[in-house]
Formats: structure tokens, C-alpha cells, sequence
């Protein structure tokens, strides 16, 4: 007989998808401080959430949820280099004056 767990309740699919959310939210957090007139540290925020989604992409695959699109390496390496991208051009950009 196979093993039959119960269906998983709304909570706990919604905890699930945790390195989605944490994902999201750091760029909702970092949008947030760029409406604040804060672009590079926004812009730092968005970089640095970006990046930690490719980290986390690297996760196996039943524990990364819906933030698996592709496959792992395409997943992480379009993850890491867009995030270390907006990372190093917040700050290669020179303040203004």
C-alpha cells in the first residue's frame, strides 16, 4: 500500500513557497525605500534579494517550490547575475550633486 499522507492544509502550502516570499518581499522592501528617495540603497536591497533567490535556487527541487521555473543551473545563473548586476550598477552610478 502506498504511503498516503493527508492533503496539506492552505497554511502550509502557503509556508511552502517561503523562499519565494522572501524573495518578493526583500524587492517589495527595496522598491519601498527607492519611493523614499533612497535609490541606492533600494536599488542595493532589490540587487542584494535577487541574488539571494539564485542562492536559494540552488535548493533541491521539492524545496524551493515556485521559485524553480527552468532548470536549476539556468534558474541561478539568470538569478545571480541579473541580481549582482542591479547590485554593482546602484553603486557604480556617481551620486548627483
Amino acid at each position: 500500500m502506498p504511503d498516503e499522507r493527508p492533503p496539506k492544509t492552505w497554511w502550509q502550502q502557503i509556508a511552502g513557497q517561503w523562499p519565494l516570499a522572501t524573495v518578493l518581499a526583500g524587492v517589495a522592501i527595496g522598491l519601498a525605500v527607492v519611493f523614499l528617495s533612497h535609490w541606492r540603497a533600494g536599488s542595493t536591497l532589490v540587487g542584494l534579494s535577487i541574488t539571494l533567490g539564485g542562492l536559494l535556487r540552488l535548493m533541491p527541487q521539492q524545496r524551493v517550490g515556485l521559485l524553480a521555473v527552468r532548470n536549476r543551473a539556468l534558474d541561478s545563473i539568470v538569478l545571480l547575475g541579473v541580481g549582482i548586476g542591479i547590485t554593482i550598477l546602484a553603486w557604480w552610478i556617481p551620486p548627483s550633486r
